[in-house]
């Protein structure tokens, strides 16, 4: 088995950051224009999650570093719980 997850060690996967969420009608959608807000459930200065695939990695603040968008990751799940929830 140690072996196996040797293997994996180095294979690339993409990581999704979740700002928020809302919900939309189909109507409103279609409407948008260049420029439109879209409001979402969460605060600014909130923890955003931190996902590979549907699963949650971690916790995390976005930061700025050489002008490009970043996350600081700032709660991670120990190396048992995120092969568990892998």
């Amino acid at each position: 088995m140690p072996n196996t997850i040797n293997m994996l060690l180095d294979v690339n996967v993409p990581i999704t950051v979740q700002l928020g969420q809302t919900k939309m009608s189909v109507r409103n959608l279609l409407k948008m224009k260049k420029g439109q807000v879209v409001k979402l459930n969460s605060m600014a200065g909130e923890p955003v999650d931190v996902f590979i695939s549907t699963k949650m990695l971690a916790k995390g603040e976005i930061t700025v570093v050489d002008d490009k968008m970043s996350v600081r990751i700032s709660q991670l799940y120990n190396a048992k719980e995120k092969f568990k929830h892998l």
